[in-house]
């Protein structure tokens, strides 16, 4: 689980830009607290119930540069979670996060991150750090390819440790060239669920349940020209990169090369109450040994950010193709506390798939579609709280969380 903001957490969001005068009399100045039960739900996982007691730092402009998130949340299969959040944001270029959490039962998050696309005394620089570790309870495996039957659902849990820098430099014409170092070391056990087949069982051959200690060393390039990092109304944000990987823990010492293309484009329109959004994305694991890759390694579809109809991790393959198309319409906006808040409907479409191989003769065969709607609420420029319901082939499936899912 992705320990964020909430379910009726977003109707928090509607509040998060409390100016001073507005803060209560016993809060100090530029904070806001407001005590909400919370909710989430997605196929994997099944639903969550609990409270969440959001804390909102503004600056003098009012916009929100601290959240501090204590959330407590109930699931039926590994209990009680108990999770702290905090997100930061300076100067629209800087973000920190930190999350911890615990459960009862199985799972456990320690995560920390710092981004800054203009650090360096002349902000030439692009400086990146990701620190996590955890233990994921919910994961799902249904073997190989597009054809995959949800009849073949098998639960697993993961131990994930990662820690990933990228450094960089920004160059003329919005282009920026990027170095990375990463690290990952896994292990897999039985999964939460007592109703579904384990996949340690049911794929007993399956590469990387033996679990994995990958290091890799990758060079990306990457074009940005979007007017906001978080709450974009038009520009571009397009990446190619390329990635070689090693897993040192087993014997045979698999290698591999990960080549991703990916892009996004904003279009605005109707006086900016609406942008037209597309996405596109294409995500290859090559190499002369591709056989011995860690199934969670490879190119994958399903969740928040991709094929919106399934769970995460639905599909998974050598080579994934997708493409999104996203409406996003501003319904109405409206004044909280002297502060003003964007309420948004997104219709969406999804369509992708994932091959052994990049062969153009199959992407057109067996695409999945997933047509949806999202509901948003916005507070420029930082925050973008969203719930996005799709179908496909599998049935509904309903995303909540923090952050466009692109």
């Amino acid at each position: 689980m992705t320990a964020l903001v909430t379910g009726p957490a977003l109707l928090a969001l509607l509040l998060a830009q409390a100016s001073f005068a507005s803060a209560p009399a016993a809060v100090s100045p530029g904070f806001s607290l407001i005590p909400l039960p919370a909710f989430t739900y997605n196929r994997n996982e099944g639903a969550w119930t609990g409270a969440l007691v959001p804390v909102f730092r503004a600056n003098s402009r009012g916009e929100i540069e601290d959240i501090f998130a204590p959330l407590y949340l109930h699931n039926d299969l590994i209990g009680e979670t108990f999770t702290f959040n905090y997100f930061g944001y300076r100067a629209h270029t800087r973000q920190y996060h930190f999350v911890a959490s615990h459960a009862t039962r199985i799972e456990r998050t320690v995560d920390a991150g710092y981004f800054d696309s203009r650090a360096g005394p002349n902000g030439g620089e692009i400086v990146s750090l990701q620190l996590n570790d955890g233990k994921s309870a919910f994961n799902r495996f249904f073997g190989f390819g597009n054809r995959a039957s949800d009849q073949r659902e098998t639960t697993y849990s993961m131990g994930d440790a990662n820690a990933k820098i990228d450094a960089g430099l920004n160059l003329p014409h919005s282009l920026a060239l990027l170095i990375d170092e990463r690290f990952r070391q896994t292990s897999i056990e039985n999964g939460a669920s007592h109703t579904l087949p384990q996949t340690l069982a049911a794929f007993p051959n399956l590469p990387g349940l033996e679990g994995a200690a990958i290091w890799g060393q990758g060079l990306t390039l990457r074009h940005d020209s979007r007017d906001n990092a978080l709450t974009p109304l038009r520009g571009d944000l397009s990446t190619l990169s390329a990635e070689y990987d090693q897993d040192f823990q087993t014997a045979s010492r698999p290698r591999w090369l990960r080549l991703t293309g990916e892009t996004r484009w904003f279009f605005p329109h109707w006086n900016d109450r609406a942008v037209l959004v597309l996405h596109g994305l294409l995500d290859a694991a090559v190499g002369p040994i591709r056989g011995q890759v860690p199934f969670y390694e490879r190119p994958s579809l399903g969740g928040e950010t991709t094929l919106r109809a399934f769970g995460r991790g639905r599909f998974t393959s050598n080579t994934a193709v997708l493409a999104n198309i996203e409406e996003r319409l501003c319904m109405k906006r409206f004044i909280i506390m002297g502060n003003p808040i964007e309420l948004e409907l997104a219709p969406f479409l999804d369509v992708g798939r994932v091959a052994r191989s990049p062969n153009a003769d199959a992407w057109v065969k067996r695409l999945q579609f997933n047509p949806g709607l999202g509901i948003r609420l916005l507070a420029r420029p930082n925050v973008a709280s969203r719930l996005d319901m799709a179908y496909g082939r599998d049935g509904l499936g309903i995303f909540v969380g923090l952050d466009y899912p692109f």
